[in-house]
């Protein structure tokens, strides 16, 4: 990330990213938004890649992806939600027990 936001204080590299249809407001988070992986540093097919996807407005299949995605990450969060229900009960009906004794 660090080489990245140098990167991005040179005026060509900005200038390159503007003929590349990517606002200047949208380029200080490029780097969070090309980095898919998560894993703090962007491979040359990420750059591609991503750089490619920004350009232009956004596609029927990438909503239907981002929409999909979206929706994978409910079930998700609704499936851990009631894992950590399950386990404050088991809890809660473990310290009533110890009251109790």
């Amino acid at each position: 990330p660090e080489f990245f936001l140098d990167l991005i204080e040179h005026k060509p590299f900005r200038e390159i990213l503007r003929d590349l249809d990517i606002a200047d407001e949208e380029q200080l988070d490029l780097f969070d938004t090309l980095d898919v992986d998560g894993s703090g540093s962007l491979d040359f097919e990420e750059l591609i890649h991503g750089i490619a996807k920004l350009r232009g407005d956004a596609r029927r299949s990438d909503i239907i992806s981002v929409s999909l995605m979206v929706r994978a990450m409910q079930a998700d969060i609704t499936a851990f939600e009631k894992r950590v229900q399950k386990n404050i009960n088991k809890l809660h009906g473990k310290l009533r027990a110890q009251v109790h004794h």
